[in-house]
C-alpha cells in the first residue's frame, strides 16, 4: 500500500517542494550573479559615461519587492540600452516597449514568482504576500540599470 502523501524518496510533499524551490532560488541567484559579471564588462568597456536610466520596484507592506530574474533583467537592459543617446521625446516609447514585454515595475510586481527584501532574502509570492494575490503596496525601492 503507497502513501499517496509522500514522494517515491519518502519525503513528504512539502518538504519536496521547499527543497524545490531552495534549488530554484541558488539557480536564479547563479544566473543573476553570473549576469551581472558579465554586464559589468559591457558597462566597463564604454568609452562615455551615458545617464543611467532607473527602474522603481514597488514595495508591499511586508517589504518585499519583486525579484528580477536574469532573463528579465537581460531584457529590460537590452531594451535601455537601445535607448542610449536618443532624444529624450523618445524615453516614452522606451517604457511602451518595456509595458509590451510586461517589464514595468508593477507588471513585475503582477507576475513574480518569487520577491526580495531590502535584506536580500528571496523568498516565494505566496510567504511575500501573505497569501493574498496581492499585498499592499507600502513604497518604492529604486534599483539602477547598469547601462
Amino acid at each position: 500500500m503507497s502513501d499517496i502523501g509522500a514522494t517515491a524518496a519518502g519525503t513528504p510533499p512539502s518538504a519536496s517542494a521547499d527543497r524545490h524551490d531552495a534549488n530554484e532560488i541558488a539557480r536564479m541567484e547563479k544566473d543573476l550573479a553570473t549576469y551581472r559579471r558579465e554586464r559589468e564588462k559591457v558597462v566597463q568597456s564604454r568609452t562615455t559615461d551615458p545617464p543611467a536610466f532607473q527602474l522603481a520596484l514597488p514595495v508591499n507592506d511586508r517589504g518585499y519587492m519583486p525579484y528580477v530574474p536574469a532573463d528579465q533583467l537581460k531584457l529590460i537592459d537590452r531594451i535601455m540600452d537601445s535607448y542610449l543617446g536618443r532624444p529624450p521625446h523618445e524615453m516614452k516609447m522606451m517604457w511602451e516597449e518595456l509595458e509590451a514585454n510586461g517589464l514595468t515595475p508593477n507588471q513585475l510586481a503582477r507576475t513574480a514568482k518569487h520577491f526580495i527584501n531590502l535584506k536580500g532574502e528571496i523568498v516565494g509570492r505566496a510567504e511575500a504576500t501573505g497569501g493574498a494575490p496581492s499585498a499592499a503596496q507600502g513604497g518604492t525601492a529604486w534599483t539602477a540599470s547598469l547601462v
